[in-house]
């Protein structure tokens, strides 16, 4: 009997470790931590599910956990498709400057946060920003206030100034992400298609949705799990625009989970993360089910 090589074996076990020491391992902790009554010092107190029980009656829970499900649903299928149909003109013929215009749209993902936070908040300042002084300069009474405001309209209170500012931010950040992967699934597109389509007589539409949309598919997928995957675990963006005027309009739940650690409540933080972790694994596999699903 042909005996196996234990090479591949010892191949895979450094970074099997390393994946189980700073993920895994991190993750099976916080979920038991979520079972405890801890403040980071002191014995830890078994209390069950009495931390995610608490969550149910949390009145500042609920709002964040909508502040979430509203940023990815707002945010993550605008930038594919800004993405996709930035790729597609850049990648055209007739384009001049591609190397340029490439590079200035994926810029904005490579830039510091913290610089996007200042630069964003300078723009958008009530009490001075650019965009505010250009909004009544042009005639209006007066500007909405993009960070600390209310709804936009009176029926959609979930939808505040404040979140329509970060959603606009996050699209602006990662179209051009989505736009260089788009370009590597283009780019193995086979020019055939095209040519047939061409003979065809299908007009620029009709090839894009046709041809180009299909071929792509499953680089779309791809963007829009990790999008999801990125959008429930936002904490960055948020910080940086909101940390000076937190509304409960705009506070996520890695924010949350934030401000529960810092006031030494480790197990209902913990809690929390719990329900991230679950949200993002039925949500990663509900889009894999439709994925393979389209893929039969």
């Amino acid at each position: 009997m042909r005996r196996r090589s234990a090479s591949p074996y010892l191949f895979l076990a450094f970074p099997v470790a390393i994946l189980t020491v700073f993920t895994v391992g991190p993750t099976l902790l916080g979920l038991a931590l979520g079972l405890f009554d801890w403040s980071g010092s002191g014995p830890a107190r078994f209390v069950g599910l009495g931390n995610y029980r608490s969550l149910v009656h949390d009145s500042r829970f609920w709002p964040a956990l909508r502040n979430t499900l509203v940023f990815v649903l707002l945010s993550v299928p605008p930038s594919v498709f800004a993405g996709f149909l930035l790729a597609t003109i850049v990648q055209a013929r007739w384009f001049v400057g591609r190397t340029l215009v490439r590079t200035a749209l994926f810029l904005p993902t490579v830039v510091s946060i913290i610089a996007v936070g200042v630069v964003w908040r300078w723009l958008l300042d009530s009490a001075g920003g650019l965009l505010p002084r250009a909004i009544v300069g042009v005639g209006f009474e007066r500007s909405p206030d993009f960070l600390q405001g209310g709804p936009i309209v009176s029926w959609l209170p979930w939808l505040s100034w404040p979140m329509v500012s970060l959603i606009v931010i996050q699209v602006w950040r990662t179209a051009g992400y989505c736009m260089v992967l788009y370009l590597a699934a283009l780019s193995g597109v086979n020019e055939s298609l095209y040519e047939a389509a061409e003979v065809d007589g299908a007009s620029r539409v009709g090839v894009l949705r046709n041809v180009t949309w299909p071929e792509v598919a499953p680089m779309t997928a791809f963007l829009m799990v990790t999008g999801v995957i990125g959008g429930l675990q936002v904490f960055d963006i948020v910080w940086a625009m909101t940390s000076a005027t937190e509304t409960d309009s705009t506070v996520t739940l890695n924010l949350y989970i934030f401000r529960e650690f810092q006031q030494s409540r480790l197990g209902y933080s913990a809690a929390i993360g719990g329900v991230l972790f679950a949200l993002t694994l039925v949500a990663t596999m509900l889009q894999l089910r439709v994925m393979r699903r389209d893929a039969a």
